[in-house]
């Protein structure tokens, strides 16, 4: 059994797109709260959620936008910072290994294609599918990594993250591989996801400039 150390770490959350804008948040103690903007004002009956205010134009090209669901962007780029922070550049090969958690995949895909498709649109973008499978974001990592050891992501709901680093813990303890990516990425704003959480009432109406009860990116 071997000794297993954190040795980078990357976020992308409503703080910012780092994990120094994330710690002086949170230090600070600073609410991360506000207005969504990802869902049509009215549709919902909470306004506020911790929603991240990302823009990929800055993270990746056009070409590479086609493809990646916003949850998978995110990966992407907080395994960027990890990896720069511990000192590791591509191809790390396959004695690397990625484990992602994710619960909910692409739903912002699902929202687009289908709502189109309902509308009347019978054309789906043949990408639906590589955008929304919740092994997307450990696949882009993958691909930009050069990472060709164990690749695979872990859907446990809310745990999912947390198993996610815990397995990959075990595969570097256990010499399985010398270095692992793990961590986890829900994009969950979408209008059909969260009207379905509402209906559960687990949600509470909230007025604008108050807190909801909920809070994700």
């Amino acid at each position: 059994m071997r000794r297993v150390v954190v040795t980078g770490v990357g976020v992308v959350s409503a703080f910012g797109d780092t994990f120094g804008e994330f710690w002086t948040g949170v230090a600070r103690g600073v609410s991360a709260i506000r207005p969504m903007t990802l869902v049509p004002p009215g549709s919902l009956r909470f306004v506020n959620a911790a929603e991240a205010a990302f823009d990929p134009s800055r993270h990746f090209d056009e070409k590479e936008l086609l493809y990646l669901d916003r949850f998978a962007q995110f990966a992407a780029v907080a395994a960027r910072e990890a990896l720069a922070s511990a000192r590791l550049a591509a191809p790390l090969g396959d004695r690397a290994a990625i484990v992602t958690g994710c619960c909910t995949g692409g739903q912002s895909t699902e929202d687009e294609n289908f709502q189109a498709l309902y509308a009347g649109n019978q054309r789906v973008s043949p990408m639906t599918i590589p955008r929304v499978m919740g092994n997307a974001g450990a696949s882009r990592i993958s691909r930009e990594f050069g990472i060709t050891g164990p690749v695979y992501t872990i859907s446990t709901a809310c745990s999912s993250s947390n198993h996610a680093i815990g397995q990959a813990f075990w595969m570097v303890r256990s010499g399985a591989v010398e270095v692992a990516v793990a961590g986890g990425s829900e994009a969950p704003f979408s209008l059909g996801f969260l009207k379905s959480w509402e209906a559960m009432r687990v949600l509470r109406r909230t007025p604008a400039g108050r807190f909801p009860s909920t809070a994700a990116a």
